[in-house]
């Protein structure tokens, strides 16, 4: 399971579901067509996300994640 938390940018969440999918034997190219994106779309996310969350999520979903939120108990007042 990964966290992100809420000091990570998107583009730290899709280099991080790019990373894991490497891991489990899918480069970038084959990522992004299974999303139904072009590598060079994929590639500039890494820098500076323009994706639609749900292609994050797609992306996530292939390589065994689900993104939910979660509530940041940290951010209470109490």
């Amino acid at each position: 399971m990964l966290v992100f938390t809420s000091n990570m940018t998107e583009t730290d969440i899709i280099n991080e579901i790019i990373g894991l999918a490497k891991a489990k034997g899918i480069n970038q190219g084959e990522l992004a067509r299974r999303v139904g994106i072009r590598q060079e779309t994929l590639s500039r996310a890494r820098k500076h996300s323009t994706l639609r969350f749900s292609t994050v999520q797609e992306m996530a979903a292939i390589v065994g994640l689900t993104i939910k939120l979660v509530e940041d108990n940290s951010t209470q007042s109490g």
